[in-house]
């Protein structure tokens, strides 16, 4: 049964629906019969597969672990991708799904920051600014299907069929349109594995991605049989997840728990398989290749240790709360605490905000200061180190990650006159106020309370300024620096750390993102006219491009201070870059100040590619 018929039986009879999706997971995977349809319908298939590294799916292949992603990661049509900044989920699948980075759809976080209130508030699809692929597509009759894309909660219309992904919590307000909700809670449906328990039972979170693994399989099963589509999207979520909380057990071969891992990675793999199966088969019925893209959203390596910044900015006397009960007595996420006296403040994973009184309300800062300021935090963070090694990579310029600032954007602590709780961007769609819209975290004696989203009550704070003609138009809710961790180094932005480092054991998680070693993999790569993608948010034009739409054009090369690229054990596997300086690697003038030029001076890396001769890897996993 397709979803056509899944339609008609929501419809008329719940029951049965849920009885036949239910049957999907478990069923022999969807085969064509023989014979050759030909159907001029453009098609593209995107897998997404959650922060695997490139460099991690080749040595897996090489050791015959995972043998249906070694039909695309031995291919020469495979290399590295890197990461918008920073590698965290939510930016990266949006810059993804937008194909623009941050400074155009606003999502520069987990969370953002009210400079009224100063609550934070969770990313979601309402506060994503700028156009999505699918709208794309679907103003030229093209149609989506779209599953377990992370953050695209709560889900809005698009020209076709959308379930969410992280950070999804409520299946209702996850599906378009609302009739897949019956089929996906018969099956069982699962949004999100549990992971709360992840760090101190191995055995609870391997089953629990099983529980996900199979979600994923039954919706790939309820949207694809019917082929009226022409854009198919599937990310796998499990890999990050899993990488997370027993990277070591999955990269050390005498690591106890290692042969457990394994064997869910051969699960993921079966369905890695079965996509491949079905894009393959869908060429025959076709009578052409059907185009697959497979890209992970960042790369992945150890935790040596966290490193926390608003502790240390704390310890700098740059940061103070209001705390009675001292820091540890707060909730994590708990910024009401943000003393006005404060010069800076950080948020998830590596973004400083000064205070400066051009974009807080209640800043400390005149712009000068603030540029002072900027150079020092630069200058002291790369000089500082842990255990001899240094703890950061770069730390970048708001210009160096986002390109420019344009004068007369607007800044954080201005409201534009006269405008209600929304701002029209050019793109023509309507964005919430800062910080308003989404999940509201308050600080209520540690206590986490989500409002929905929408907060009840908005607060009386900015809005969104409306975008120049000629700039990015979020570029001016970047933050001032983003800081770019060493390999092994995992950088956090708490407001209940006491202490600057901690170490795997402390926090239960044993790896973390690395902003280069992405996975990707294209099957029309080499042809003429095909451009291979420097970091996630050209996927998203590369999919525009090839349905024959523009896509919009890079607003600041790829910063080269990430040019190097280290491979899953931490080795420099090859340095990728061509061209410009390196900023953001020594202290030097920040752009925006006095005499400094604005202009980017990096031309981004060049991912070479990693010759199937490499695979002939170690027989030995090491274990760092």
């Amino acid at each position: 049964m397709g979803i056509g018929g899944l339609a008609l039986a929501v419809s008329r009879r719940p029951c049965r629906a849920r009885r036949a999706l239910g049957a999907l997971a478990h069923r022999p995977p969807i085969c064509y019969r023989l014979g050759m349809h030909t159907d001029t319908r453009p098609r593209l298939v995107v897998l997404g597969l959650d922060g695997l590294p490139f460099s991690l799916a080749r040595h897996l292949c090489a050791q015959g672990r995972t043998p249906n992603l070694a039909r695309i990661a031995a291919s020469p049509n495979a290399s590295a991708l890197a990461a918008e900044l920073p590698d965290l989920s939510p930016v990266n699948w949006t810059s993804f799904y937008t194909a623009s980075g941050p400074e155009a759809h606003g999502v520069y976080g987990f969370t953002r920051f009210n400079v009224t209130t100063r609550q934070l508030s969770l990313a979601d699809f309402s506060q994503v600014t700028a156009p999505t692929i699918f709208d794309r597509l679907g103003e030229h009759g093209l149609t989506s299907r779209v599953i377990n894309l992370p953050n695209t909660y709560p889900a809005r219309p698009i020209s076709g069929m959308l379930v969410s992904g992280f950070v999804a919590h409520d299946l209702a307000r996850a599906v378009h349109p609302p009739f897949l909700l019956g089929p996906l809670t018969g099956a069982g449906y699962r949004l999100e594995a549990d992971t709360a328990r992840g760090g101190s039972d191995p055995a609870h979170l391997l089953t629990e991605l099983r529980a996900t693994l199979a979600s994923r399989r039954a919706a790939l099963r309820l949207l694809w049989p019917d082929l009226a589509w022409n854009l198919f999207v599937l990310v796998l979520t499990e890999t990050d997840r899993l990488f997370h909380f027993l990277w070591d057990a999955v990269t050390d071969e005498g690591h106890p728990r290692h042969p457990a891992c394994m064997e869910f990675l051969a699960e993921w793999d079966a369905l890695v398989g079965e996509v491949l199966d079905l894009a393959k088969a869908l060429s025959a019925r076709d009578g052409r290749p059907v185009r697959l893209v497979a890209l992970a959203d960042h790369g992945f390596g150890p935790v040596r240790a966290e490193v926390d910044l608003n502790a240390w900015l704390r310890g700098q006397g740059l940061l103070r709360q209001v705390t009675p009960g001292g820091v540890e007595q707060c909730h994590e996420l708990d910024a009401t605490t943000l003393h006005p006296d404060s010069a800076a403040f950080a948020l998830d994973p590596g973004r400083i905000y000064l205070r400066t009184r051009r974009r807080f309300p209640d800043g400390t800062l005149d712009d000068a200061a603030g540029w002072r300021l900027a150079e020092r935090l630069r200058r002291e963070l790369m000089e500082l180190t842990f255990d001899g090694a240094p703890v950061f990579r770069a730390v970048l310029t708001a210009d160096e990650a986002y390109g420019p600032e344009v004068p007369g954007q607007g800044a954080l602590g201005q409201a534009a006159p006269e405008q209600g709780g929304s701002c029209q961007t050019r793109s023509g769609l309507t964005g919430p106020e800062l910080g308003v819209a989404g999940p509201i975290i308050s600080g209520t004696g540690g206590r986490l309370l989500l409002s929905g989203t929408q907060a009840s009550a908005p607060a009386a704070g900015p809005v969104v300024p409306p975008a120049p003609e000629d700039g990015p138009p979020l570029r001016w809710a970047a933050p001032d620096l983003v800081c770019v961790p060493a390999y092994g180094f995992d950088l956090k932005a708490k407001w209940n750390r006491g202490q600057v480092f901690g170490l795997p054991e402390q926090y239960g998680r044993t790896g973390t993102h690395t902003p280069d070693d992405a996975f990707w993999y294209d099957s029309q790569a080499g042809q003429p006219g095909i451009v291979a993608p420097v970091s996630v948010r050209d996927v998203g034009a590369l999919v525009l491009r090839h349905f024959g739409l523009d896509a919009p054009v890079r607003a600041v090369a790829y910063p080269a201070a990430l040019t190097g690229q280290a491979d899953w054990r931490g080795e420099k596997a090859s340095a990728l870059g061509q061209g410009g300086g390196v900023s953001g690697t020594a202290p030097g003038p920040v752009p925006g100040a006095p005499g400094a030029s604005s202009a980017s001076s990096a031309s981004g890396p060049a991912h070479a590619d990693v010759s199937p001769a490499s695979l002939a890897d170690s027989p030995r996993i090491r274990a760092r």
